[in-house]
């Protein structure tokens, strides 16, 4: 096996649920050792959500396993100062610092930056809050709906007659967490180059708000508010999402182009179509797009669907299944990609999880599967911090180690 990009790199990792998690499993992928910090005092919800095989346990969240592969567990009881001491020591040996509490949380643990600079003055430490760490708003609680809400996606997203709708609960968490990578990876790279670390402050909503670029900038040069379109779109017709022959079969088509329309009505045994004047130019699609959705939707809905999208392709159209997720999962081509992985657990056997959704020609990645509730408190003690049998036990003693 080739030599991973980030070997030798360490992660003192304290982030939990979803962003920072789906982050750190990327740098552990590429070869950083991530050491997940763990407190029974604030422990990771996601580990008791649902259970593999509907056992409910600390070990055998499916969810968790998914997204916090390639990493070391070690649980401290951080409310102790002994404890909180140990932490200062992975760190003292540590890159990166990540977290993402409610602000003032890594405080009260006496591991804010501010903090962990005096101990490691190049440390590049962070931290992830649905508004950042400034502000009136800064110290609110916040998931992936509200993060959706106040970065006004919300508001651009759902059907003209409808109420303001999300776009999945934890959507925003794991666009965030591949950023985060982008982010860290970029002050790494400016400590190489001037011995400087940094404090990287992560607003999870700013980053969404920056995902909608259309709606942004019609605003800001034009003065005109968007509002949610459904399915919709502003320079294509049809776009959208269309029925298929069968019980719950859809099928998505985006046409761009009037030659491509025109493609479209063939395929559909409604040549004429593509002539009416109602319909023949982008123009005049737009401004009668209820009727042509309509007409398009009576058409597909006699088709089955993979056949539909087999014959769309074969025009160079764009066209596509609406999968559920049992059916992505048959699909051979992503069933054989190498997306999916199977890791080992010690509790929960071998389970299939994704990996990073990327092939390198000269890298080889490295998973490994979640680790169970400070599995390896131990041995980061010993191979790391030099703690004797001895002193290790005096700890569990003492419930600094958990």
């Amino acid at each position: 096996m080739g030599t991973r990009p980030l070997e030798g790199i360490r992660v003192a990792d304290f982030g939990w649920i979803y962003a920072v998690p789906h982050a750190t499993a990327w740098l552990g992928a590429l070869g950083a050792d991530v050491i997940r910090i763990e407190t029974s005092g604030a422990p990771d919800l996601v580990r008791f959500l649902t259970g593999t095989d509907g056992s409910i346990g600390a070990n055998r969240s499916g969810i968790f396993h998914a997204i916090n592969s390639s990493r070391r567990s070690i649980a401290l009881n951080l409310a102790m100062p002994e404890a909180q001491e140990i932490a200062r020591k992975i760190i003292r040996q540590s890159d990166f610092v990540t977290e993402n509490f409610t602000v003032g949380n890594m405080a009260k643990y006496n591991l804010a930056y501010d903090d962990l600079v005096k101990i490691k003055p190049d440390i590049i430490m962070l931290s992830g809050t649905p508004l950042g760490q400034d502000g009136p708003l800064a110290g609110s609680v916040g998931f992936g709906p509200t993060t959706q809400a106040f970065a006004g996606l919300c508001h651009i997203t759902g059907y003209p007659d409808s109420f303001p709708c999300g776009i999945g609960g934890t959507w925003p968490d794991f666009a965030v967490g591949a950023g985060m990578v982008f982010f860290m990876l970029a002050a790494l790279h400016y400590r190489d180059r001037t011995g400087e670390g940094q404090y990287i402050d992560l607003s999870m909503a700013e980053m969404i708000t920056t995902m909608m670029p259309e709606a942004m900038m019609d605003f800001l040069m034009n003065g005109r508010e968007q509002a949610a379109i459904g399915n919709r779109d502003e320079s294509m017709a049809p776009h959208g999402v269309f029925p298929a022959a069968g019980d719950d079969k859809w099928i998505a088509i985006a046409i761009a182009a009037d030659d491509e329309f025109s493609k479209l009505c063939e395929a559909l045994g409604a040549p004429s179509m593509g002539s009416d004047p109602k319909f023949a130019r982008l123009f005049s699609r737009l401004a009668n797009v209820e009727e042509l959705e309509r007409e398009i939707a009576a058409r597909t809905r006699v088709h089955p669907r993979d056949e539909l999208v087999a014959k769309l392709r074969a025009r160079g159209l764009a066209a596509g299944p609406v999968y559920s997720t049992p059916e992505l999962m048959e699909d051979p081509v992503f069933s054989r990609s190498s997306m999916l992985v199977k890791l080992k657990h010690s509790e929960v056997g071998e389970r299939v999880v994704p990996g990073l959704p990327v092939n390198f020609g000269a890298i080889d990645l490295e998973y490994r599967g979640a680790p169970m509730f400070g599995e390896h408190t131990d041995e980061v003690l010993t191979e790391l911090l030099g703690y004797s049998a001895a002193e290790i036990a005096r700890l569990k003693e003492a419930k600094v180690l958990i």
